[in-house]
């Protein structure tokens, strides 16, 4: 290999770094844009689910306002608020909007799929699979909800 060689293949930090920096720049301006539009969605989210719930009677639980909430609790507290078809996913997305630092846990999906099956068998929440083959939950007009005044 001649040197011409080894010189053509060298490489331009300047070129490189410039380039990653304009790079990072830009990605850094998009997650800003995201993020703004994340906490828009999220006011909006947690006011509608506000007069979604009024719609209900009932909440379909009862988490104590003197302490934290549980996870269980949290997980009812999410399906009975929105009340739409919620996956696993989404519903681990939405705990903090009940009020459950989802920080603090390792697997927190690995927990709300487990919480998920039991309210199921309960008869607390249903289950159905979809075309694309998810699993999406629903909070039951069931036992833990009183009855509706008319």
């Amino acid at each position: 290999m001649c040197e011409n060689d080894v010189l053509g293949m060298a490489i331009n930090y300047q070129q490189l770094v410039e380039h990653s920096v304009r790079k990072l720049s830009h990605l850094m301006r998009q997650r800003r844009k995201l993020d703004a539009a994340i906490r828009r969605l999220q006011r909006l989210v947690r006011t509608t689910a506000g007069f979604s719930a009024s719609t209900h009677k009932g909440s379909g639980g009862s988490a104590s306002a003197s302490g934290p909430i549980g996870f269980t609790e949290a997980v009812r507290k999410v399906l009975a608020t929105y009340r739409i078809w919620l996956t696993p996913v989404f519903v681990r997305d939405l705990l903090p909007s009940v009020g459950l630092d989802t920080g603090r846990y390792k697997q927190p999906l690995t927990s709300v799929h487990v919480i998920l099956r039991r309210l199921v068998a309960r008869g607390e929440v249903n289950r159905r699979k979809v075309p694309e083959g998810e699993i999406e939950y629903l909070w039951a007009e069931g036992p833990r909800d009183p009855p509706h005044e008319d």
